[in-house]
């Protein structure tokens, strides 16, 4: 019987996961809303039910993987601190609840931590040794992985790329800063640039009346990628990766705004610098948390 994983994604909106071989291969899903009007209980109730959907299936199951939304002790799985985004999951023991529920051994990570070493293992950072990725969704997160492992810091907080002040003084984020790179290159910053050029429009809206050539979507499309090439000079100079690897749901579009930003990066920043669109998409994650618990197991067989 070949032997699987769980990779799980927990988020703000949707908890995700999926049974994964060793190859990468899915061979099972499972999904649900993140009840965050429940608190830290109802997220942990969610997730592993999500889990044991899968458990059902009635594979060997070597493991538990799990990206989390926040800053992660992976050492320990311990959450250290998690936004309102999860209301209440900081100082979740998350790894030490899903080994005491399942009696399988849990592994926990930042999720954008996790969706780079599923992009370093299978998608667009394959055969990098050293790589940054950006991933522009609903926040702004970000990883630097370095001899193919995820550099954590001494808090947990190394890559919290959407925390870094863009504009000091700027807009308010939830964080307690202000003008952090979340709120201008995120998928919700896109989308009130877009209100501001049309009541009502959305970052979709306004993409696609980019790509039609509507000079006021011009403007305000120019604008954020002019954001985001500040954003991503600044992750080269700090760390000189082999390559950035934008992912998210803003970069699911890049086919529209992809060559434009590349032009205006040349132009923004003098460095060498080397950007890649993610190829894992929203499985990324999944994927990634599945490899952390994968490499553990082998590394420390039972």
């Amino acid at each position: 019987m070949s032997r699987y994983y769980i990779g799980a994604d927990l988020g703000g909106t949707g908890i995700k996961a999926a049974l994964i071989d060793a190859r990468g291969v899915i061979a099972a899903r499972s999904k649900a809303a993140t009840p965050v009007t429940e608190g830290a209980a109802g997220i942990l109730r969610a997730l592993k039910d999500v889990i044991r959907a899968l458990l059902a299936e009635g594979a060997d199951v070597g493991g538990i993987g799990v990206g989390s939304a926040g800053r992660i002790d992976a050492a320990e799985g311990i959450v250290r601190y998690a936004t309102d985004n999860l209301p209440g999951w900081t100082g979740m023991r998350l790894a030490e609840a899903l080994t005491a529920e399942f009696a399988l051994p849990a592994a926990a990570e930042n999720d954008a931590n996790a969706a780079a070493v599923g992009e370093g293992w299978l998608g667009a950072a394959a055969g990098l040794g050293s790589f940054a990725m950006l991933t522009l969704g609903t926040g702004v997160g970000g990883a630097f992985l370095h001899r193919g492992a995820p550099v954590s810091g001494s808090q947990g907080a190394a890559g919290e790329f959407g925390h870094a002040v863009l504009y000091p003084g700027g807009l308010p984020c939830n964080c307690g800063q202000r003008g952090c790179a979340e709120q201008y290159l995120s998928g919700t910053a896109l989308g009130r640039r877009a209100a501001e050029v049309f009541a009502g429009w959305d970052g979709r809206r306004l993409l696609d009346a980019f790509a039609a050539g509507h000079p006021l979507a011009a403007g305000a499309v120019e604008a954020y990628l002019d954001d985001l090439s500040y954003a991503v000079h600044n992750i080269q100079s700090y760390l000189d990766p082999a390559a950035v690897i934008i992912g998210g749901g803003v970069a699911d579009s890049h086919s529209i705004w992809w060559e434009t930003w590349l032009s205006r990066l040349a132009v923004l920043s003098p460095l060498s610098i080397k950007v890649l669109p993610a190829r894992l998409g929203n499985e990324a994650g999944m994927l990634g948390a599945a490899k952390l618990i994968m490499d553990r197991e082998q590394s420390y067989p039972v």
